[in-house]
């Protein structure tokens, strides 16, 4: 099973949350160029000198990521067998062995068990090795990163080296392309941007510069907030820039947080503890019932049979199929999951994602669909909806659906709004392998999806254009007004321009448009566009504008302001530059209106939420957006309803500040966030989701956390479960999470949420039928010690149980659907609603328990009296059963009266005279038996000595023997004989031609048990008929089969009524085929086990009559009408004494 500990180690963890919440060990963005130059003994301009290469080298270490240790293949397979089951029955199996060695008589059963025993424990340790074998390896995920070539500035000259090769204080030369090969300190830059994705998720390029970084309340910057900091495997999206080397291989922020990752002490999931504390549980209550019976057992056996049977005690209460069990249905489960798009990673993450109570969710991408998509307009101070059609079935739906909430295309002020969100733009379609159909080819099909067709450029640009492609052909619309010169946006001006000769019709010739943040572009303007008419911007239109813009922006849309100039006045032959400044005027345009975009909910979050919220658990969001975006989104998908109580925005600046308050402080106020049910973090960076997941955990929540970037790699291994996600995620953070979304979707969680508490669920049932059957097989043994009757059921037969006709009934319930309750109850009290708890103890032992063990010895004892022991024979027997004859005595019905063994006070001098009377002082009190009986089933006994007897005994020497019956055709001449003679010889070896080959007892001490005066043979319900001590085994072995076929009959009802744990088994319905076949192929099994030549040597089962199936059915009718009678109550009266006390 999986290593992770949920108890695992507080104080590590602690360190892990500090260590990431004060941010990578980096302070050179603080410092000043000249300082980080002095200090690494480098130069701005020629870099490092030879000499110090080598020293810095020496000094500093080379640009490698230490990999970290690897469990060999060998090791993992071993621990398998620590699991305390494996333990005790490898114990098991060795004493079988050590029996078996000094064991006089060379029991073969001894031998056998302690093989079965080994090979169990091997399959089984076998078999979680193949399923659970896991590569720890996070670092894999770090190759692809690793930059392999860096171009570096020495006195020497330029050079291209490895980026191994790389030391602090190289000057290094950073292009538009280029894997940042070191943490570098930027000195200069020219529009210098960096993806981050990699490194911290974020996805938008972020600018980096040489200024150095300030100090905000008198404390520096957060490293990872730096701009003056370019990471170690991180890309170069646009740009150049120079800086010096200041972190390198594990010293990197990237390396700092791998070896945060790697060195997190991962947590035992909470169905392992479950499993845990169930095998601790199971095992304490065989060892002590094995010791205690083995100490009993001196007073009535052997010290080999005492061993024996303390390990079939043992044996009895360890489900040895149950470890095997949980593998196959978790495998099942998570194969089952995989057609959900979850990747299941560790197969405990199934069970736990069922009890999670807190999800701490990303919001791109996950709760949205990652792509903005322009959601309003703003002309002629009117607020109006923009579709986001997939094809032009659905948009022709959309506008006739509208009722005039929807822009107008003959609107004349619309119109130039179009035209400037189409052209003003560079974002095109893209044709790939995924979409070769063009857009205007595609539209007009009612299957197509528009709007997943990826395009270049940015996300607003792309947004614009998926918006108004259904009302003009963009790539047309460029074409008939072609570009003719453009500055494009920068974070300084945060505006972009284009200058276009415009087609004819549209009013003007040549036009400038512009595009960009709202309040840049209204402060350029003079004039404002209504109805198509230029009107002057009053302050009224201002406050106009600036109402539309506030309320746009608080429902979390991103806003862009559209402006334009017409250009007619401008020569026609002008070239325009922007350098150093434009030489067109820029102050003197009309504001057309605006476009709002939002990333929106993706389809079914807003359902998955509420599924969440009915069942219990929070989800908290956590992004780094504007909070207004982020409360925007959160009340959309419903994460954040206020008719449901207060919900709260918390910041990372509000994070930041509380990390100098006391820990009690700290704690407190945790405490008051955490309190709340409806809770968003916004502008929260990936490192803060440790200390979120950390304090949450504190609080005893069962967090699931989903995460991207490398960055979020910690806390997605400190959660309880980390999901990463399958599109957008890093490498790194797909090998540190459990689980792997492969379509990002967050209702893909709520489905593995609603799985895990289905294999919850499943495994209670399938626990429930597999302990049930512990009763009927560690009753005999217990039996067997207090009253020392004939064992009921071998510890062979135990395993065949366990590990056969009980293995497939128990995984089929893996495959029971969910019940219809499943999502609107609180996730599991992981205190109290354990997997295994008292009242499914009580339920499975107490009472299913008793009942199958009840039927068991019901059909022990009829077989047995079938075949000549009654009941009242068989207390005191057991013990030398396989050993010695009995000897009985007979009452006057002809009924046994008291039976034995042994013969008090023999006399040895009359033994073996040939006469009846020596044969009769033999035993002189009572035991009168000829000494040498050969194999005649139908010796009977008279006042004066044997039938058939001459005074010389001769006959007695020469009874009939089943050869000689064989020999008259099987016919005696007699039908009752023929009959007697058929059931014997049917339990002989061919050919036998002796009946027993020694005698009863003959000795007095305590330990044997006496025949009484007046003693006979005893066999068949008819005194003195009883052939030989091999009969007597081998009608015990015909007792032990049918007490174990009446274990599979009873486990037929303990299956069906396993299905449920509350409703009606007529209700619920015989939908699940494995269940079906399961009670077949325990059926056949047994059949199999029974019938089957040789497998009497090996598992000592014979062919019972066909009778005597049917024994165990009235008591697995009793279990099934017992169990519907339960749940009826418990459902009419919820609460009750009978739902409190049974309801497992």
């Amino acid at each position: 099973m999986s290593t992770k500990s949920f108890s695992w180690n507080k104080s590590k963890q602690s360190q892990a949350t500090d260590k990431l919440a004060t941010d990578v060990e980096l302070t050179e963005h603080t410092w000043e160029i000249k300082r980080i130059a002095e200090f690494y003994h480098t130069s701005t301009e020629v870099g490092l000198t030879p000499d110090q290469v080598v020293l810095n080298r020496n000094e500093y270490g080379e640009n490698k990521l230490t990999p970290p240790k690897k469990t060999p293949l060998w090791v993992k397979f071993l621990e398998q067998f620590t699991n305390f089951f494996s333990l005790l029955l490898l114990a098991g199996s060795i004493l079988c062995f050590i029996g078996f060695s000094i064991d006089p008589e060379k029991d073969e059963v001894n031998l056998y068990l302690g093989i079965v025993l080994g090979a169990v424990v091997f399959i089984t340790c076998s078999f979680s090795f193949y399923q659970e074998a896991q590569s720890d390896s996070i670092m894999e995920g770090f190759k692809d990163m690793i930059p392999r070539k860096s171009k570096v500035i020495r006195s020497t000259g330029a050079q291209i080296i490895d980026a191994t090769e790389v030391v602090k204080g190289d000057l290094v030369e950073l292009n538009e392309g280029d894997q940042v090969p070191a943490d570098v300190r930027v000195i200069s830059a020219n529009e210098l941007h960096v993806d981050n994705a990699s490194l911290t998720g974020e996805a938008e390029p972020q600018q980096r510069t040489g200024e150095v970084e300030k100090e905000v309340n008198g404390k520096p910057p957060p490293v990872m907030e730096a701009k003056n900091i370019a990471f170690y495997g991180t890309i170069i999206s646009s740009g150049a820039g120079m800086g010096i080397v200041v972190g390198i291989g594990d010293n990197t922020a990237m390396g700092q947080i791998a070896n945060l990752t790697t060195g997190q002490e991962k947590k035992r999931t909470p169905i392992n503890e479950e499993i845990r504390k169930f095998i601790l549980l199971i095992s304490a209550i065989a060892i002590t019932l094995g010791v205690t019976l083995f100490g009993i057992g001196f007073a009535q056996t052997t010290f080999i049979k005492n061993i024996v049977f303390a390990i079939g005690i043992i044996v009895a209460n360890v489900p040895e199929g149950l470890l095997a069990t949980v593998t196959v249905s978790l495998a099942l489960t998570a194969k089952r999951m995989s057609h959900r798009k979850v990747l299941v990673k560790h197969l405990e993450a199934v069970e736990t994602l069922g009890s999670t109570t807190v999800i701490a969710s990303d919001k791109t991408g996950t709760l949205t669909q990652n792509r903005m998509t322009v959601q309003h307009t703003w002309y002629d101070d009117k607020i109006l909806d923009v579709p986001a059609a997939r094809n032009k079935k659905e948009y022709d739906q959309m506008c006739d659906d509208s009722k005039g909430k929807m822009y107008n295309t003959e609107d004349p002020t619309f119109k130039i709004l179009h035209a400037i969100g189409a052209v003003c733009n560079n974002s095109k379609f893209l044709v790939s392998e995924e979409n070769p159909t063009p857009v205007t080819e595609g539209w007009l099909k009612d299957d197509y999806n528009m709007l997943d067709v990826n395009c270049s450029s940015d996300a607003s640009e792309t947004g614009l254009v998926k918006a108004l492609q259904p009302i003009r052909d963009v790539e047309e619309f460029r074409k008939a007004n072609p570009k003719i010169f453009e500055i494009k946006f920068n974070s300084t001006n945060k505006w972009m321009c284009s200058i276009h000769d415009m087609e004819k019709g549209f009013g003007m010739d040549r036009v400038m448009m512009l595009k960009g943040a709202p309040e840049r572009v209204i402060r350029m303007c003079k004039t404002i566009c209504v109805n198509g008419q230029k009107v002057k911007l009053t302050p009224e239109w201002k406050e106009k504008f600036q109402n539309a813009y506030e309320s746009l922006g608080g429902l979390g849309e991103r806003v862009l302001g559209f402006a334009y100039r017409d250009m007619s006045d401008q020569p026609k032959n002008k070239e325009y530059t922007s350098k150093p400044e434009p030489n067109f005027p820029m102050d003197d345009l009309t504001f057309a209106g605006l476009f709002t975009l939002i990333d929106p909910p993706r389809i079914g979050v807003p359902e998955a939420v509420g599924k969440c919220k009915r069942g219990g658990i929070k989800v908290f969001m956590v992004t780094g957006d504007h909070p207004i975006t982020a409360e925007a989104i959160a009340k959309q998908v419903g994460i954040i309803d206020e008719s449901e109580g207060k919900s709260i925005v918390i910041k990372g600046d509000d994070i930041r500040d509380i990390m100098e308050l006391s820990e009690e402080e700290q704690s407190a106020k945790w405490d008051f966030w955490l309190s709340h049910k409806q809770i968003v973090f916004a502008r929260v960076s990936p490192k803060h989701k440790l200390i979120i997941c950390d304090n949450a955990q504190k609080r005893g929540e069962i967090v699931a956390v989903t995460g991207d970037g490398v960055n979020d790699a910690p806390a997605l291994s400190a959660a309880h479960i980390g999901v990463a996600m399958g599109i957008m995620g890093k490498d790194v953070a797909k090998e540190a999470a459990d689980m792997i979304l492969m379509d990002d979707n967050f209702a893909s969680i709520v489905n593995g949420v609603e799985e895990g508490r289905l294999i919850f669920d499943n495994l209670k049932k399938s626990i429930s039928y597999t302990l049930t059957s512990n009763i009927p097989e560690i009753g005999p043994f217990i039996i067997y010690m207090l009253l020392n009757i004939p064992l009921p059921l071998s510890t062979v037969l135990i395993l065949c149980v366990d590990l056969g006709t009980d293995m497939w009934p128990a995984i089929s319930l893996a495959y029971e659907e969910k019940e219809s309750d499943i999502m609107d109850r609180p996730p599991r009290n992981a205190a109290t609603d354990r997997l295994v708890n008292r009242r499914l103890i009580t339920f499975a032992y107490f009472q299913i328990g008793i009942m199958q063990v009840l039927a068991g010895f019901f059909t022990y004892l009829i077989v047995l009296n079938d075949y000549g022991y009654t009941p009242r024979i068989l207390m005191g027997l057991g013990s030398d059963w396989e050993d010695f004859p009995v000897m009985c005595t007979v009452r006057g019905n002809g009924a046994p009266g008291s039976c034995g063994y042994g013969c008090a006070d023999p006399d040895f001098n009359k033994l073996g005279l040939g006469d009846i009377e020596g044969d009769r002082k033999w035993c002189q009190q009572g035991c009168n038996i000829p000494v040498y009986g050969y194999g005649d089933p139908f010796i009977e006994h008279t006042h004066d000595g044997f039938r058939g007897f001459g005074a010389g005994g001769e006959e007695a020497t020469c009874g009939r023997t089943c050869a000689w019956f064989y020999s008259q055709g099987n016919s005696t001449g007699n039908t009752f004989e023929d009959n007697l003679f058929a059931q014997y010889c049917a339990l002989q070896p061919a050919g036998i031609t002796y009946g027993f080959p020694s005698r009863g007892k003959a000795s007095s001490t305590a330990t044997s048990k006496k025949a009484p005066a007046g003693a006979f043979y005893w066999w068949n319900g008819r005194p003195q008929r009883f052939p030989n001590k091999n009969y007597q085994s081998n009608a015990l072995a015909y007792a032990q089969t049918a007490y174990f076929i009446s274990i599979i009959v009873a486990q037929w009802s303990d299956l069906l009524i396993s299905k449920t744990r509350k409703l009606s088994l007529f209700e619920q319905g015989m939908n699940n085929n494995k269940m079906i076949q399961g009670l077949m192929f325990e059926t056949c099994l047994g059949i199999f086990l029974c019938y089957c030549p040789g497998f009497d040597t090996g598992l000592g089962t014979r062919p019972i009559h066909g009778f005597h199936w049917f024994l165990g059915v009235p008591w697995s009718l009793l279990i099934l009408i017992y169990d519907e009678v339960r749940k009826s109550i418990i459902r009419k009266n919820p609460g009750g004494w009978t739902d409190r006390f049974t309801y497992w």
